[in-house]
């Protein structure tokens, strides 16, 4: 035991390696517990390992991270909105947080009611809702909730419920939002939708309403915007234009 106790204060001097360790016990009450620090004397069957190791045994989550879940759910309502939602997802990710992501496209008319309006990202840590991305309010929202500030597992987001696998789509309309001030880009996106033979529907975006519009539909005012099924495109990149073209049923010829 005296060996036991001295390990466990030599750990607690050495700050680089409790950074690389995780502790995994169960305590009095027969909980399982996972955590960065060492754990209590009264702990039984005590593990160490190490942070991004081998997944706990059943997928079993950090007690901490367990409760976090369970009292405060995390959902991402996120789309292919550039920048905003690339930095929601990694901000996830960095923290480790288990979350259910979804798309607005797939019902706009429950988006809008439950999130208030029609911009994304919007996060929601249990019922607190939080409206675009800023690191400060995102953080302080998991915070006041329980989540690590760093991962202690490797988490992937889940599947939404009402967004089970389904078979490859039928092709369905593609529409190319552009304004005359849009110049070359607007140019490439016509030339990649005419180069793989897809007939679209062109909307030219110049009055306030066609420019709320598009901005309900993207999260912001930025052209050219691709829709092709529940793919929304925001600026012009070919892989990403091509990607949304393939799984919305658009498919290349071989």
């Amino acid at each position: 035991m005296k060996r036991f106790i001295y390990g466990l204060l030599m750990l607690a001097g050495s700050s680089a390696l409790l950074a690389a360790q995780l502790y995994r016990w169960v305590d009095e009450k027969g909980n399982v517990e996972w955590r960065d620090t060492p754990p209590p004397l009264t702990a039984k069957k005590v593990e160490q390992r190490k942070v991004g190791a081998t997944p706990a045994p059943g997928g079993e989550l950090p007690y901490s991270l367990q409760l976090a879940v369970k009292n405060f759910p995390v959902t991402l309502w996120t789309t292919s909105c550039g920048d905003a939602c690339d930095k929601a997802r990694a901000h996830l990710s960095r923290r480790g947080v288990p979350h259910t992501e979804k798309n607005p496209q797939s019902d706009f008319e429950t988006f809008k009611k439950v999130t208030g309006g029609s911009e994304v990202p919007v996060l929601f840590v249990g019922n607190n809702r939080v409206k675009g991305y800023l690191e400060p309010d995102w953080d302080a929202a998991l915070d006041v909730a329980g989540y690590p500030k760093t991962a202690l597992v490797q988490v992937k987001p889940k599947p939404a419920p009402d967004s089970p696998q389904k078979p490859a789509p039928a092709a369905g309309p593609v529409r190319l939002y552009t304004n005359t001030q849009c110049g070359p880009n607007c140019d490439e996106a016509r030339k990649l939708l005419a180069g793989r033979g897809i007939g679209f529907q062109e909307i030219a975006v110049e009055t306030p309403p066609q420019i709320e519009d598009l901005r309900k539909l993207s999260g912001d005012t930025f052209v050219p915007v691709l829709v092709s099924g529940r793919f929304v495109v925001r600026g012009f990149s070919p892989s990403e234009y091509n990607r949304a073209l393939d799984e919305s049923g658009h498919r290349r010829e071989q």
